[in-house]
């Protein structure tokens, strides 16, 4: 506890902090939330590893969600070993929901949160999906999947390549699928890029300036990772004191969550 206490108090005469701190989007309080006018418009859908932290990421990425009246599935899947791993158990997973549901779907990595409703701006994306680059980096922790014969056909092959080698990163293999296509005589889908707005990674003073966040990353990883670094973490810091901030003003919304019980488990791979 002293040692945190000394680094809050060294952090106030750092620069760096003081960027930061500038650069951080204000959560929005209660009083400041717009319902969705369209929550049928599409679902919001995610998964996460059971018995794992990122149970309490789902709970949190959903109160935000129903806070602004949006529909959201979470699934519970079952870990497949490693970090890596798990992450290429997306495709699987956007398949079948990309089956169960209809209309457009947006997914939402869990360790997020809903600033304000997506749906009016993404109505007008007219294409199979929507995806963030980063300086041509493809970041798939949000993704919008439109109900076509095409994003089913994309989702089978990106689930595909991640099976044949799960221990690639899935965005790199569906950036790699992507620009192939993109770079062929007859390109197989339409795609559109994201706004950093729906994929804003909180504490990036890289950001590109945006007049409304949507999703907010709150990075995951930092704390999954933390054992492999020494000394002092100030990324995982800054992610846990964002946390405390946002569960403060979600803590009504995940207290009445608390009693829901998650869509049933699924076995083995599929999400």
């Amino acid at each position: 506890m002293k040692k945190k206490l000394l680094y809050r108090f060294l952090d106030l005469f750092s620069a760096s902090v003081s960027k930061y701190r500038n650069h951080l989007v204000p959560f929005p309080t209660d009083g400041e939330v717009v319902k969705s006018a369209s929550p049928a418009f599409g679902d919001v859908v995610g998964f996460y590893t059971s018995n794992s932290m990122y149970e309490h990421e789902a709970a949190r990425m959903v109160a935000s969600a129903r806070r602004l009246g949006l529909n959201v599935h979470t699934t519970a899947v079952d870990s497949a070993g490693s970090w890596v791993r798990n992450a290429a158990l997306k495709p699987t997973f956007l398949l079948e929901a990309r089956k169960a549901h209809r209309g457009q779907l947006l997914y939402v990595d869990v360790d997020a949160v809903f600033h304000r409703d997506p749906w009016p701006a993404l109505m007008n994306y007219d294409c199979d999906l929507a995806v963030y680059r980063e300086e041509g980096r493809l970041i798939s922790a949000t993704i919008l999947l439109h109900d076509t014969p095409a994003t089913l056909r994309l989702l089978e092959i990106w689930k595909e390549r991640c099976d044949r080698d799960p221990d690639i990163w899935d965005q790199v293999v569906l950036e790699q699928i992507l620009d192939e296509d993109r770079d062929s005589a007859s390109p197989q889908w339409s795609v559109r890029e994201l706004p950093a707005s729906y994929c804003w990674i909180f504490d990036r003073l890289s950001n590109r300036t945006s007049d409304a966040v949507y999703v907010e990353q709150l990075q995951a990883s930092r704390q999954a990772k933390a054992h492999e670094k020494l000394g002092r973490n100030k990324m995982l810091e800054r992610r846990q004191q964002r946390i405390e901030m946002i569960e403060a003003i979600l803590a009504p919304v995940m207290i009445a969550n608390s009693n829901d019980q998650p869509e049933p488990r699924r076995r083995g791979k599929a999400g």
